[in-house]
């Protein structure tokens, strides 16, 4: 009985010490982007709809080529591909090149879904949702958190910079938007992070005239410092502790080789604003690296957008061409038996929108793509 005892209790301290959030490093390529979203391929991530992630820009993570990417984006699952991606709000094509720190958590309770609802948007222009959460309710400064545009509880697109906030009036944290003008949209969701599990570090970084250089403020941190390699999310705190500067610029975070430091800096190049506190979450980096959705074999869907014919080609003959809605219903599934690499496929009778295409060769190579009905 003494032996179970103390198997169990190792057991469960075993799971307490490896129960840490990660950070995996994604990069957009010409393999995993399809037009304007970039797709993620992770074993912790794929096949899991309900995936407890955030995520933030980065320059240069791992010192690799730097690369600009002044886009408002969020996450979203695509269930015919089973996969996450991260996407551009406006629809306008992913940056090639462009880098993410996406945070995974190990607990799935640390990650909640808001959904801005008639009930929880106020302010004189609706400008403000509301989060009622245990954690967040009645706690100023309460937790440290992390928040990214998501799309798949109502799809909705929010182009809004947004923020969070906590009032003092009916105490409870708050997501605005950053212009503190345009409204948020009806139904627009957000994955939120909550402190985090296993992390490397927490802390607020307050952006002031001795630490902002241009458009960049430099972040002065154990845990960051010298070390290039690190990985971090990171959300803008509007009022915590009196800071109460607006950031109405896309920001991302680069590491100075020269100054062997952590910056955030504006996408735009325009100034970054004194007295804005960032709260960052460091976590470990996950080693892992999986190449995206390959397409071994050429597969290509032109034009698109499109508004009557679409066409598919390949280097090898296509089997299977399979058409899903933005609820993932399959509208259309199409078989070959030939040597046909180049398939018309009619979409006039589609109504307008953004649909996901799959397509098989008969050598089992498979390409998903995203298709725009204009």
């Amino acid at each position: 009985m003494k032996k179970i005892i103390l198997t169990t209790l190792f057991l469960c301290c075993l799971n307490l010490i490896t129960a840490q959030d990660k950070i995996y490093v994604h990069t957009a390529t010409a393999a995993n982007i399809i037009t304007n979203s970039t797709y993620i391929d992770h074993p912790d991530l794929n096949n899991h709809p309900n995936a407890p992630i955030v995520f933030c820009h980065v320059w240069n993570p791992n010192l690799m080529t730097p690369v600009y990417n002044d886009k408002v984006d969020g996450l979203w699952y695509d269930p015919s591909a089973h996969k996450w991606a991260i996407y551009n709000e406006d629809l306008s094509d992913i940056v090639i090149g462009a880098h993410f720190f996406v945070y995974i958590a190990s607990d799935p309770n640390d990650v909640i879904t808001h959904v801005a609802t008639p009930a929880t948007i106020s302010g004189s222009l609706n400008q403000v949702t509301t989060i009622d959460d245990p954690d967040f309710n009645n706690a100023d400064s309460g937790p440290y958190a992390v928040f990214s545009h998501y799309w798949n509880p109502h799809g909705i697109y929010n182009t809004n910079l947004d923020g969070f906030y906590y009032d003092n009036s009916i105490h409870r944290r708050q997501i605005y938007n950053e212009d503190n003008v345009t409204p948020i949209p009806t139904n627009a969701a957000y994955k939120i992070l909550k402190n985090g599990s296993g992390v490397v570090a927490r802390f607020t970084h307050v952006s002031n005239a001795a630490n902002i250089t241009g458009n960049f403020t430099l972040i002065d941190n154990p845990n960051l410092n010298n070390n290039p390699n690190a990985t971090f999310v990171f959300s803008h705190y509007y009022g915590i502790s009196g800071h109460d500067a607006y950031v109405t610029h896309k920001i991302s975070a680069f590491y100075s080789g020269s100054l062997h430091k952590w910056a955030l800096y504006t996408e735009d190049h325009s100034a970054f604003p004194s007295d804005a506190a960032i709260d960052i979450i460091v976590a470990n980096p996950d080693p892992l690296a999986i190449n995206d959705i390959a397409n071994l074999e050429n597969i290509k869907l032109y034009p698109n957008p499109v508004a009557n014919i679409a066409k598919i080609t390949a280097d090898q003959p296509i089997a299977h061409i399979s058409v899903f809605n933005s609820l993932g219903q399959n509208i259309q599934k199409l078989d070959f038996d030939t040597a046909q690499k180049q398939i018309e496929l009619p979409v006039v009778r589609f109504p307008k929108g953004i649909y996901t295409v799959n397509v098989t060769t008969q050598t089992g190579a498979k390409q998903v793509m995203k298709l725009i009905k204009k």
